[in-house]
């Protein structure tokens, strides 16, 4: 117990310390969660609006806005540092657990606690899933609910007698509903779980002495029936409360987030989105290309040249962003302008003759004079326009630094958005199988084998080394977190390996669990446009309960 005292101890006052030294509050999604909570405490609303009328919300779920919300009423409206502490009390928590996994799933009774320990110590000491106790983000509730889910789902799958398994199940069922209401994708953990439930009760154990007889299959097919529908009976009762509301306020079936954070009627450029899953293939395109949309202007310079498959191409994809970049507002501002000016009327007698002249000839002190743009083409003020040059290249100068200023005007149409509809489709129609495997495949390596510095002071790409970034001394850490993942992943591949060639159907239903939980999440964010690597930290806990068997077995096989 000493041992586990220690790395538990060990574990929070690392994670307390990332939380003092490296608070992160910059992320937008953290933002909009805080003052989720903010107005849940002083409007009485759950709303993301930073002013009134303070407008219902469902862009959001609300665990995680209702977990700040009582960290601000009991420390201050605001006190991120009060989160961040209790984020790390909970990731303390969720190593507790992972080598509680681990310790059932070890099949040999000898080194369950010898493994439990290198779980611990691993998951303790994991950088990859620390550094969010320092964000306003979901990711350490998260992983605390994940790890919770598979713990009661395996003392479920251990259960001795039907009253305790039903029991379990429910446990099982509520935690995995919670888990959603902070991440709406913790359901591929839930999918994760039921699969292994039915799959695994309907399989022949291996460790049974003799074969059973073929009607026992109906058995088996109903206890997994029944306790199927527990778990997920107790797993969509989680979330009625929030679906009743959903419909009460905006007369709509949303059980969970929409898919793209979007308001009731809200556009949503969704061939933009279908041509960007076209071609990105890792995360260093998300920020330029689509959290930019809309927000900043967008540059053909900025797309890799993969993402054509041709110079026409290119071209019909260039003249979408050139009218994305310059709206109709934006394109007819300067000459409704110009139109706004009353035409320069005829010169009738000498004393408009002489009002004109003098006009002309105080141009030079008058430089908000409007009429100037009204006479620039009359070849008269050719010499007056000269001795204006240098004001006028500078007032040139400062247009164009607005025009590629991220407070640029910018907007995604509909008919914009069409025709990248039109270009996703055909791209789609062309590559098949560029788009159906082999993207998808690499969008998964990527997320698999980042560095996962992201909020560490040092977050970037590793590739190409050329572009590190020595002031911040990324040509050191890049390469540890690039190091600790490929070790991490050994580990958990080892483990994986010891669980099946043990030969025993408990340890091999573990091995099954672990990778549907890890795989199902990495082939979902696979398919997507956004591959961000933070979206797959939570699968280093298992890795951990998997590297702790692998440790334990590997010291053994050695004689340590």
């Amino acid at each position: 117990m000493l041992t586990f005292a220690l790395l538990l101890t060990a574990a929070f006052c690392f994670r307390v310390s990332v939380a003092r030294l490296l608070p992160n509050d910059e992320p937008g999604d953290g933002k909009i969660y805080a003052q989720m909570a903010r107005n849940i405490l002083e409007q009485h609303v759950y709303s993301h609006a930073a002013e009134p009328p303070y407008d219902p919300s469902l862009i959001r779920l609300p665990g995680y806005p209702l977990f700040l919300a009582g960290i601000y009423a009991a420390f201050g409206h605001g006190d991120n540092t009060a989160v961040r502490i209790a984020q790390a009390l909970i990731d303390t928590a969720s190593c507790a657990l992972i080598a509680l996994l681990a310790f059932y799933w070890e099949p040999n009774e000898k080194l369950k606690r010898r493994s439990a320990i290198a779980a611990l110590a691993l998951a303790a000491a994991c950088p990859f899933s620390t550094i969010y106790v320092a964000t306003i983000l979901t990711e350490t509730g998260t992983i605390f609910f994940v790890v919770a889910m598979c713990l009661t789902a395996t003392l479920a799958f251990r259960a001795v007698d039907q009253r305790r398994a039903v029991l379990w199940w429910l446990a099982t069922g509520i935690i995995s509903g919670l888990a959603v209401l902070f991440r709406p994708d913790s359901g591929l953990f839930a999918a994760a779980i039921g699969i292994t439930l039915v799959a695994t009760t309907l399989m022949r154990s291996v460790d049974a002495p003799e074969p059973r007889p073929r009607k026992e299959f109906l058995l088996r097919f109903f206890r997994a029936s029944f306790l199927g529908a527990v778990f997920s009976l107790a797993f969509c009762l989680v979330l009625v409360p929030w679906t009743i509301r959903n419909h009460r306020v905006f007369h709509l079936f949303q059980p969970l987030a929409p898919a793209h954070a979007e308001m009731p009627g809200e556009f949503v450029p969704r061939g933009y989105l279908a041509w960007l899953r076209t071609w990105i293939d890792d995360g260093r395109y998300i920020g330029p290309v689509l959290w930019a949309l809309d927000e900043a202007p967008i540059k053909i310079a900025d797309i890799p040249d993969r993402a054509f498959d041709s110079a026409e191409e290119k071209q019909r994809v260039a003249a979408l962003f050139d009218k994305y970049n310059h709206p109709p507002d934006e394109q007819s501002h300067d000459s409704s302008n110009a139109q706004s000016q009353p035409p320069p009327s005829p010169v009738d007698n000498r004393a408009e003759a002489d009002e004109q002249a003098n006009a002309n000839s105080n141009a030079n002190d008058n430089s908000n004079d409007n009429s100037d743009e009204a006479d620039s083409g009359n070849q008269n003020d050719e010499d007056n326009s000269n001795s204006n040059a240098e004001p006028d290249e500078s007032d040139q100068d400062e247009s164009s630094s607005t025009d590629q200023s991220p407070t640029q005007a910018v907007e995604m149409t509909p008919e914009i958005d069409a025709g990248f509809a039109q270009l996703a489709a055909e791209r789609k129609a062309r590559h098949p199988f560029r788009y159906f495997l082999w993207l998808p495949l690499k969008r998964g390596l990527s997320l698999w084998f980042d560095t996962h510095s992201q909020y560490y002071p040092f977050e970037g790409e590793l590739l190409p080394l050329s572009d590190l970034d020595y002031d911040i001394h990324q040509q050191y850490w890049l390469p540890l977190f690039a190091g600790l993942t490929f070790v991490y992943t050994l580990l958990g591949v080892v483990g994986g390996w010891f669980l099946w060639s043990s030969g025993s159907f408990a340890a091999r239903r573990w091995l099954l669990l672990a990778a549907l939980m890890i795989f199902l999440r990495v082939g979902f964010f696979a398919t997507l446009e956004n591959p961000e690597p933070r979206y797959v930290v939570e699968v280093f806990p298992f890795l951990s309960v998997l590297g702790g068997i692998a440790i334990t077995r590997i010291q053994t096989r050695q004689g340590i």
